[in-house]
């Protein structure tokens, strides 16, 4: 399956390559311009007052780096701070993409990652979804693994233990009761040998 898939893929390259001399070159600028200008950033197109930033991309991407020099405490200062208006939530979300946020606060933001994906309009909307969303998801489903697989061997190490404690009770016994055995055999030697030495 993959080496079809391989072939194809050099197949349509070679194709492409070819052909390339054949498309004239102003088309293919024009089309790269109208795909680069497709996408508007702004939280809503309609323009409204009432949304700080809408439009302003720099300072979305300033914010998140900002954030991200932060250590966890101070984030979530910050971010106790912040009103639920869809500016705020995109706020909140950005600062809760550092590395050292806990699971819990990682997981209540992706809530409200997928609400403002829903909520907002064009590029900002493909924007959250691509570059946040989708990986903290994959990041979120690992971290719960691991914290599932450490789980299971927490508890297997915990059962090796208590059946490590059994096994040494069990050594115990067996040495007390062997103990016992050579103490009655020499009791009983100790009887013979006065039974032999003792004549009637």
């Amino acid at each position: 399956m993959k080496t079809k898939i391989i072939k194809a893929g050099i197949s349509l390259l070679v194709l492409s390559l070819a052909g390339c001399k054949l498309v004239p070159e102003n088309d293919v600028i024009v089309e790269r311009q109208e795909v680069l200008h497709e996408r508007n950033y702004c939280l809503y197109q309609a323009p409204d007052a009432s949304v700080e930033k809408n439009c302003d991309i720099k300072y979305w991407l300033n914010y998140w780096l900002d954030g991200d020099e932060m250590t966890w405490a101070q984030r979530k200062a910050e971010i106790a701070l912040l009103s639920d208006s869809p500016q705020d939530q995109l706020r909140k979300i950005l600062l809760c993409q550092g590395k050292d946020t806990p699971y819990q606060d990682k997981l209540r933001s992706q809530s409200w990652a997928l609400n403002l994906i829903k909520e907002f309009d064009g590029g900002m909307q493909d924007m959250l979804s691509v570059m946040i969303y989708r990986p903290s998801q994959v990041l979120l489903e690992s971290e719960s693994a691991v914290v599932t697989l450490s789980k299971i061997n927490g508890g297997q190490s915990t059962r090796i233990e208590e059946q490590q404690e059994l096994v040494d009770q069990q050594r115990l016994q067996i040495e007390q009761q062997r103990n016992q055995i050579e103490q009655l055999l020499k009791i009983e030697a100790s009887i013979m040998d006065n039974a032999k030495g003792d004549p009637k």
